[in-house]
């Protein structure tokens, strides 16, 4: 049976349409609230950003706290700038800030940089790299990679970040307001959202899996798994 390609899509990138361009494409899509990132495949970790929300963040400063969040979370990383950059370039006052930006992104973190001009060629790449990456991550969950632990507070955020939709930063704002892993997971969805500061959804997340009956995976599910 051959390997099939898969990749991890954050729920919010459906309005896109690069996930249904990918499944067209045979690529086995897993639509999942992300923290960090819009794309995972095996350790690597893909942003996409189109030409204008890419200066935005820019200038707005949530570029390089992202890029910093992703770099504590994943082994490879990927940015994919989406657009005719050229047009938006003809139009910045300031064109050398997007230049220190990719050299920035490229040099102190490490990124991977790619450019494309629409949603299909975005999902070109995508489907490109999912195929290149399935032999050597196929065996692998692909789910975030697991800080190493060396104190207890690295497995106290460990374990809060394995919940759904909670990363570094939210998992340090759970235990600062309750204290303890287990003062977290006794705490109702109101609490969780409110006092934690995580908001209704993240609570509601994680309410609905801690509460989930165990079910044995059918021999299908295996197989995908």
């Amino acid at each position: 049976m051959s390997l099939v390609s898969r990749i991890v899509v954050d729920t919010r990138e459906k309005a896109s349409g690069i996930p249904e361009l990918l499944e067209r494409r045979g690529v086995y899509v897993q639509r999942k609230a992300l923290d960090v990132g819009d794309y995972i495949l095996g350790q690597c970790v893909v942003e996409r950003k189109t030409g204008q929300d890419f200066i935005s963040s820019l200038y707005g400063g949530r570029l390089f706290e992202q890029a910093q969040r992703i770099t504590q979370s994943y082994k490879q990383f990927m940015l994919i700038v989406e657009g005719d950059m050229q047009e938006i370039l003809s139009d910045m006052k300031n064109p050398k800030a997007y230049w220190g930006a990719l050299l920035t992104l490229a040099l102190r973190f490490d990124f991977r940089l790619f450019f494309t001009l629409n949603q299909t060629q975005t999902a070109d790449v995508l489907s490109l790299l999912a195929t290149r990456t399935k032999q050597g991550e196929a065996s692998r969950p692909l789910l975030v990679r697991k800080p190493r632990m060396g104190t207890e507070r690295d497995w106290q955020l460990g374990v809060l970040e394995s919940l759904p939709t909670v990363g570094p930063k939210f998992a340090e704002r759970l235990l600062r307001a309750f204290g303890s892993i287990r003062n977290v997971l006794l705490a109702s969805r109101m609490e969780l959202a409110v006092r934690g500061g995580i908001g209704e959804a993240r609570a509601r997340k994680i309410q609905e899996l801690l509460d989930a009956e165990y079910r044995r995976p059918t021999t299908k599910q295996t197989k995908l798994a």
